[in-house]
C-alpha cells in the first residue's frame, strides 16, 4: 500500500505504508495511515490548506481525525462511494501505467522481499516522473465533476 498526495503545484513524496504489527493479520491500520501522514503530509502541509481524503475506515477513524486535528490539518468532508469526485483515483492509473512504462520487467516479478523493494522503488520513481500538468487538469476538473454528480443525483458518473 502506497500513500502520496498532490495539489495544482506540486507533490508530497511517495510513501511505502508500514504494515502495522499489532492489526489484525498484521495488515494496515489507523496506526499505518498515521505514519504514512508524519512521513508524507506533515513536511509539506500548510496552514488552510484543504486536504481531501475518502471514506476509508483507517481515514476517518477517531484516532485519525484527533491526529488530524492535533496538527491542524483541514478536511474537506467526502461522500462515501464516490470515487467520481477523488482525482487521485485517476492518477493512481497514471501511475500503475507510468511504473510499466518505465520497468515493464516488472510485469514478470515475484513476491521476494527483494522484488517488493524493487517494486517500491519502481512507484516512487514513476510518481516523480507523473506530468504535473495532469494534476491540474484533475484539480480543474472538480466543478465538472461536482455538477456531474449533482446531475446523476449521487449515482456513477462518467468520472
Amino acid at each position: 500500500m502506497i500513500y502520496a498526495c498532490f495539489w495544482y503545484d506540486g507533490c508530497s513524496e511517495l510513501i511505502a505504508m508500514e504494515r502495522d504489527p499489532s492489526a489484525a493479520k498484521e495488515g494496515y491500520s489507523t496506526r499505518s495511515y498515521i505514519w504514512a501522514l508524519e512521513d508524507g503530509l506533515i513536511p509539506i502541509y500548510k496552514p488552510l490548506d484543504i486536504y481531501q481524503i475518502d471514506n476509508a475506515p483507517i481515514h476517518t477513524s477517531n484516532l485519525v481525525k484527533k491526529w488530524l486535528e492535533t496538527y491542524g490539518v483541514w478536511t474537506l468532508d467526502f461522500p462515501p462511494y464516490s470515487p467520481d469526485l477523488n482525482p487521485i483515483e485517476h492518477l493512481w492509473l497514471a501511475l500503475k501505467r507510468k511504473i510499466l512504462e518505465l520497468h515493464p520487467e516488472l510485469k514478470q516479478m515475484g513476491q521476494s522481499q527483494e522484488d517488493l523493494e524493487r517494486l517500491i522503488e519502481a512507484c516512487k520513481e514513476a510518481w516523480m516522473t507523473l506530468d504535473q500538468g495532469l494534476m491540474r487538469r484533475l484539480i480543474d476538473s472538480m466543478e465538472r465533476r461536482l455538477k456531474a454528480v449533482r446531475k446523476a443525483y449521487g449515482w456513477q458518473t462518467k468520472y
